[in-house]
Order: structure tokens, then C-alpha cells, then sequence
């Protein structure tokens, strides 16, 4: 059972002391010590979380909860971690194609990061370590402090505003909070961290991969630099906006489809629309689907306009 001692002011204090703690002595360890500062962040992060459950009395088991996952549920999980992936890469394209000189900063001095070190410590760092410490605070102590909250769908968007805050960047802010929404759902859903943190670490951790193994070949340099303007910034083609977009006609299915499996239990049946519900649940799905499609298309179709008009 959920205890609810614990108040939204409570997560609201705790996360203003992680950000003026994040920018005080972590932001100055990051600049001195690279991505060594920012495996110390994580960990100051966890600290910060574990006293924060021994001043307010409360058990590691009851803040951090974590039980064995079982199969159905993390497919589920891994399913709407792909379908939140494909629509924060939405919004991050139409970010670059709006702020290209911004977002190619942004992205540089990621990778300049990231890529400073072995690659066995960049996914440790990268990966491993927010998989655990951001989410003690996170999934753990702030989101306990919702608990007094009764809409779920409030808990869960003041959840995605903080995630998206936390990563102190305007251009960071919408993506990470998408992210961060969706974990905050499957945490209220599931009770139990193991599925938040192992979303967390798949998304930190594909792109990573993908990055160090296929973006290193030939072909995708080439196709990188294609992409690249006058300036030296990439240009977002709206083609490539659109194609997105249409793959973002798949989002509310795949939500819908993980959301299913996340509740589904080993030998219990459960109806995929229940009967009662069919229609609205149907509607719920197509029409953001439809727009979506219709929007990949035009983007699409204007992406190829103004590419013949060059």
C-alpha cells in the first residue's frame, strides 16, 4: 500500500535542492573532469536520494521499489519506450530544422563527452549509472510525492515537466519530458523501478551504440555530410521530418500495444479492446494516427516540392 506522508511540495523542495546542488557543484565537475564529473553527478544524485529517505523516515523498499520483472511487462516497456522514442525524435528534428546552429552545439558537446573516454565507460556512465541514480530521484522520491495527487495523467505530466527541467536546456526540455511522462506511467502502473530504469537505460544506451558502431562507416558519413550547410550546421530536410512523422503514425498503436502487455500477467487473459470500451478506445488510437500520416505526407510532399525547386 502507498504511504502519502509525503506531500508535491516535498518533491518540489527536493528537486529545487538537486538543481542548485547540479549547478553548483556538479556543472564545475563536469567542466573539470569530463565524463568522470558527470559518473560523480550521478552518484552525488543517489546520495542525495538516499538522504532524503533517511530524513523523512522512510524504508529504501517503500521509496525504491523494486521486484523481479516479468516477460510480458518489459516487452511492453521496451515497446513504449520505441513508440516515445519515435515521437521525441519528431520533436527533436523539427528542433533542428528551427534551431540547427543551437541543436548541432548541443550535440557536439554531448558527443565531445561521451566519446572522451572508452566506450565500457561511456555505457557505465551514459547508461548504467542514470539508469539507477536519475531514477531514485525521479521514480523514486519525487514521484512518491505525487501520491496524494488523484489524476494520474497530472502526476504523469508534472513528472515529464520535471524530467524535461532536469536536463537544464530549453531545447532538451520538450524531448526529455516526453521521456520522462512515459516512465513516470509505467512507475505509477507497474510499482516497480525495474521497469522505468530498464526504459531509461535502453534509451540512453541504443543511441549510444548505434552512434559508435554504424555512424563510423563510410556510407553514413557521406550521408552525413550531405546533410551538412554552408556553415558547417546540419540541415534538417523536411523530408526526413515527414518520414518521421509518418513512422509517428505507429505511436499510439505501439503506446496502446505496450500499455496492454505492461498490465498483462503470465496465464491471466484480458481482452485486448474490452468490449465496452471498443469504440472510444479505437478513436483514441486512429485519430492521432491520422494526424500524424496526414502531416508526414504533407511534410513529405513539401520536403520533395522544395527540393526540385533547388
Amino acid at each position: 500500500m502507498r504511504e502519502k506522508t509525503l506531500k508535491p511540495w516535498h518533491g518540489a523542495a527536493f528537486f529545487l535542492l538537486i538543481m542548485i546542488v547540479f549547478f553548483v557543484v556538479c556543472v564545475p565537475l563536469q567542466s573539470h573532469f569530463g565524463l568522470y564529473g558527470v559518473a560523480a553527478t550521478e552518484i552525488i544524485l543517489l546520495i542525495l536520494a538516499l538522504l532524503f529517505a533517511k530524513v523523512m523516515g522512510y524504508s529504501l523498499r517503500s521509496l525504491f521499489p523494486v521486484h523481479s520483472p516479468e516477460g510480458l511487462p518489459m516487452l511492453g516497456t521496451i515497446l513504449m519506450w520505441i513508440s516515445s522514442y519515435i515521437l521525441a525524435m519528431v520533436v527533436s528534428l523539427i528542433q533542428y530544422r528551427l534551431f540547427p546552429g543551437e541543436m548541432e552545439t548541443i550535440n557536439e558537446g554531448l558527443n565531445d563527452v561521451i566519446y572522451s573516454v572508452p566506450f565500457w565507460v561511456s555505457v557505465i556512465v551514459v547508461a548504467l549509472l542514470p539508469a539507477i541514480c536519475e531514477e531514485a530521484v525521479h521514480r523514486g522520491v519525487i514521484i512518491h510525492t505525487m501520491y496524494r495527487i488523484r489524476k494520474e495523467w497530472l502526476v504523469v505530466l508534472i513528472m515529464g515537466i520535471y524530467f524535461g527541467l532536469f536536463h537544464a536546456n530549453p531545447l532538451r526540455f520538450l524531448p526529455t519530458a516526453i521521456l520522462g511522462a512515459v516512465m513516470s506511467y509505467i512507475m505509477l502502473e507497474t510499482e516497480n523501478m525495474v521497469y522505468s530504469s530498464a526504459f531509461h537505460m535502453i534509451n540512453n544506451l541504443v543511441p549510444m551504440v548505434l552512434q559508435e558502431f554504424l555512424l563510423k562507416t563510410s556510407q553514413l558519413q557521406q550521408a552525413q555530410n550531405q546533410l551538412t550547410g554552408t556553415d558547417g550546421t546540419m540541415t534538417v530536410p523536411l523530408i526526413s521530418i515527414g518520414v518521421y512523422l509518418i513512422l509517428g503514425a505507429a505511436v499510439p498503436f505501439g503506446m496502446y500495444l505496450g500499455n496492454y502487455l505492461l498490465h498483462r500477467r503470465d496465464n491471466v487473459k484480458q481482452p485486448f479492446f474490452p468490449k465496452e470500451q471498443m469504440d472510444r478506445t479505437v478513436l483514441k488510437i486512429a485519430i492521432p494516427s491520422a494526424v500524424f500520416f496526414i502531416a508526414g505526407i504533407i511534410c513529405f510532399g513539401c520536403g520533395i516540392y522544395f527540393e526540385s525547386m533547388l
